[in-house]
């Protein structure tokens, strides 16, 4: 209940929702996980509007769901913060600037793929948004990763990926197993233990 009164206390408006989206949608390249750090800078640091958990759960849901990470991140957190026409409005800030370069890439700069100054900016951009993705996953990674069993399901999970090349949805799966075990254990080993 009182988690409630705060979030009632913290004044979200629809229209600063969508321009946050519309400013990460635009200035950032390279998808879904390169905006991330932004998103969690502007929504956890700044404007207070999710805690760490909510920001992990709502983008936990996102990464399950088919279609882009932000896509699916700015309808879910919209619709959390502000209902449906949060959603809407969260929605439509993030995929309006990637439609509207694909029209003006469609229109006048198709023909420019070739030329080696866009090359050359793109080779640049990359390293950029490996970094973006880095930073976003170490930020999110220090509040998730401190218990001991967390740690250690991270790990099996990195390993599972890197090692045997497991789709990713196999993972999530196998996470949310994990998540509906672990209470169920704690409950028998705590019975095991009287």
């Amino acid at each position: 209940m009182k988690k409630e009164k705060e979030k009632e206390d913290i004044r979200v408006k629809i229209g600063e929702m969508f321009f946050t989206f519309l400013k990460v949608g635009a200035f950032t390249i390279g998808g879904g996980y390169a905006m991330i750090p932004l998103v969690q800078e502007d929504f956890i640091q700044r404007k207070k509007w999710l805690t760490n958990e909510e920001f992990l759960e709502i983008l936990g849901i996102a990464q399950s769901l088919p279609g882009p990470v932000i896509v699916n991140f700015s309808l879910l957190a919209g619709y959390r913060l502000k209902g449906f026409k949060g959603g809407l409005f969260s929605l439509l800030g993030a995929i309006l600037p990637s439609f509207l370069i694909i029209m003006i890439i469609a229109a006048y700069l198709w023909g420019y793929g070739e030329n080696r100054a866009v090359q050359a900016a793109f080779q640049g951009i990359r390293p950029a948004v490996v970094a973006l993705i880095i930073s976003a996953a170490i930020k999110l990674g220090k509040g998730t990763l401190r218990q001991r069993h967390t740690f250690l399901l991270f790990l099996l999970f990195l390993g599972t990926l890197l090692l045997f090349n497991v789709h990713p949805l196999a993972v999530i799966v196998a996470g949310a197993l994990a998540g509906f075990v672990k209470p169920y254990l704690k409950n028998r080993q705590g019975s095991a233990e009287e």
